[in-house]
């Protein structure tokens, strides 16, 4: 009986993981004495089914006592401490412990998956040190900076395996690289690919770290484009002027558009590797361009709603020709790099506009990826920080399906710590409070 003094009853017809029986008992507000209590009295009663009470001298049980341990278990409740029993089956001569058929644990090892996940949910926003600090003032006994460590790596690279081997519905992908200082006193590239869609909730679609965009493309294949109506969309990609991207992430006959944020802070940069030093003299030329593209999205938002297509054919052929005539300017000006920009993007900067004249809605920037890229820079990149690709892409990985995928998150940890049992009402333990039926 346990000591808060209450009738319990657990249906042990099946297997029950650790975890949920720990998670039941949290939510009835019991704690560590109750559980041991249970399980030691579990203990008990499948050691008398198998061996007999006692001293029984019958000898004729299947199964014979074979010593007793103490066994060390981290969970939820901080460390507990239960005797066990083991037996050794007569008819094989292997031994093992009975308790463990009815209750599922990691074996050899002291933390159970329910401490190490919560331990996993404090990481994703602060290091692992400060996890093992934070962690300890809520419990008793918890897991090592190391053993989280080894945790998140196993469960982030997991997670991570499933959602690039998960089939998606989107409209379009968005890429984004950034790099983390590495173990090795060189820096880790790391790529980040979003699936997204006009009625779908962003998707994560792919992470590497350490990698090139080449290791991206069996994901990205694994990708259907689609509207919210389930019609098939011209393949896109939104992405930034990061050199290369767009060729690699564009799926065969699909569109690019570049982010039209990133559009004139590029030419600038252009500008200046041509020698126009002065930010002054470099202000001008932005300043023509954000105007046509500004004029270029306002056209969109004003007669695309009103069905007034032709006015919106109208503009995407003055951007290109407007960008093309730029770009002639700056090449007799002796600006080769800022020209070929100019006359690259020409045809690029009018995806978003000629894709709405189809009814196909894309983004023309990609904000949100790069307030992701803002969560990642603020938990991984400061610069005491190096990590090894394994363990960055782990904990990404988990970051970034909070972030943007909140449901798969919590799903992912709930399978971790509760398996299919975490759908059976009431997971399989009945408690009592003495009197609370009179």
């Amino acid at each position: 009986m346990p000591k808060s003094q209450l009738n319990w009853m657990v249906e042990w017809n099946a297997p029950i993981k650790l975890p949920v029986l720990t998670e039941r008992l949290f939510q009835e507000g019991l704690g560590r004495e109750d559980l041991v209590a249970i399980l030691e009295a579990r203990n008990e009663e499948l050691i008398q089914q198998k061996c007999g009470k006692q001293y029984d001298r019958a000898g004729n049980a299947p199964y014979t006592r074979a010593g007793t341990r103490v066994r060390l278990l981290g969970t939820r409740f901080g460390v507990i401490l239960i005797k066990v029993n083991r037996v050794i089956d007569n008819s094989t001569g292997v031994s093992f412990v009975p308790l463990w058929t009815d209750v599922l644990i990691l074996p050899r090892r002291v933390y159970q998956e329910d401490v190490l996940c919560i331990a996993g949910h404090f990481s994703e926003r602060m290091t692992y040190r400060n996890t093992n600090d934070e962690l300890g003032r809520v419990a008793i006994g918890v897991p090592s900076s190391h053993t989280i460590n080894r945790a998140i790596i196993e469960y982030g690279n997991e997670l991570n395996s499933e959602i690039a081997n998960r089939e998606l519905t989107a409209m379009t992908h968005q890429p984004d690289g950034t790099k983390l200082h590495s173990q090795s006193g060189r820096k880790h590239d790391v790529n980040i690919i979003l699936a997204t869609g006009m009625g779908h909730m962003p998707r994560l679609r792919s992470l590497t770290v350490g990698k090139g965009w080449d290791a991206h493309v069996p994901a990205l294949k694994k990708t259907d484009f689609r509207d919210s109506k389930g019609n098939p969309v011209p393949p896109t990609t939104v992405s930034d002027m990061e050199k290369g991207l767009a060729t690699m992430t564009t799926p065969l006959n699909g569109f690019w558009q570049p982010c039209l944020v990133h559009v004139p802070r590029h030419l600038g940069f252009e500008l200046w590797k041509d020698g126009i030093m002065e930010f002054e003299d470099r202000k001008g030329y932005v300043r023509t361009i954000t105007g046509l593209l500004r004029h270029l999205k306002n056209s969109v938002a004003c007669h695309l709603p009103k069905n007034e297509h032709d006015e919106i054919v109208h503009r995407i052929k003055q951007t290109t020709k407007e960008f093309r005539r730029w770009a002639t300017i700056l090449l007799e000006q002796g600006m080769k790099r800022a020209s070929f920009f100019l006359r690259r993007l020409s045809n690029a900067v009018t995806t978003f506009a000629s894709l709405a004249l189809r009814g196909v809605i894309i983004p023309w920037h990609n904000n949100l990826l790069e307030r992701l890229m803002g969560e990642v820079s603020k938990r991984c990149k400061h610069k005491w920080m190096s990590w090894t690709s394994r363990g960055a892409q782990a904990l990404l990985t988990l970051l970034v399906v909070r972030v943007v995928e909140p449901d798969t998150h919590a799903a992912f940890w709930n399978r971790k710590i509760f398996g299919d049992a975490y759908t059976i009402p009431n997971m399989g333990v009945s408690i009592t409070r003495l009197g609370a039926e009179c």
